[in-house]
């Protein structure tokens, strides 16, 4: 079930994005660690639709560059497009001080 977020955008329309399945073994991968508290919070609130304030969504999109920066180096392989595209969602999020809202679809 993948979740799938949006922010409002002006007066009708809506930013969307979604974390796909196949994304969420490798943001596992950082659960627990004090270097990415909100991805942490993020996954472990995957599936209760939660809703993403300002400024958590700014930390989040600090914590994908952070996220990708370490599995760089580490040179394992990732799916950079997912991540980039979650960096880029979020921080639209965070700068246009929109809360982000959630949902899992079946």
């Amino acid at each position: 079930m993948p979740l799938t977020m949006y922010y409002k955008n002006g007066m009708i329309r809506k930013t969307r994005c979604h974390i796909p399945d196949d994304l969420v073994p490798t943001l596992y991968q950082i659960h627990d660690n004090a270097s990415f508290p909100q991805l942490t919070w993020l996954i472990d609130n995957l599936y209760d639709s939660p809703q993403i304030e300002p400024a958590t969504a700014r930390a989040l999109a600090d914590e994908m560059v952070a996220f990708e920066r370490l599995i760089l180096s580490l040179h394992l392989p990732f799916p950079r497009v997912p991540l980039q595209r979650l960096h880029t969602f979020f921080a639209g999020a965070a700068s246009s001080r929109q809360t982000v809202f959630t949902s899992t679809s079946t």
